[in-house]
């Protein structure tokens, strides 16, 4: 799925990509890893305590790259062999993930 919206959008400056099933993602945080997307050859995700959340944003570099994308596992291989800007947040969207209905309280 996301090799094909990546080679739907081929002249695309970059990609942010977000996982479906996050509905407490902040606008401003997606915005945020857009923003921090200056390079082609930049990754950004939103960090915290040690952990990678989401979105990620993909520079246009990597583009070829993620058109090979293939499977469950999508980018994550490739976020930990690169380096990865880090925009710092303690917002709890960016790491909070809707798995089954009740994980939709609270």
């Amino acid at each position: 799925a996301l090799a094909a919206a990546v080679a739907a959008t081929a002249q695309a400056r970059g990609w942010v990509v977000a996982l479906a099933d996050m509905p407490w993602l902040p606008a401003g945080l997606v915005r945020a890893v857009a923003l921090t997307i200056t390079t082609p050859d930049a990754i950004a995700a939103p960090w915290r305590d040690g952990r990678r959340g989401h979105p990620v944003g993909f520079g246009a570099a990597w583009r070829d790259t993620l058109l090979r994308l293939d499977g469950d596992e999508g980018a994550r291989a490739l976020l930990k062999t690169q380096a990865v800007i880090r925009i710092l947040t303690e917002d709890d969207g960016a790491f909070r993930d809707v798995d089954v209905a009740g994980d939709l309280e609270g």
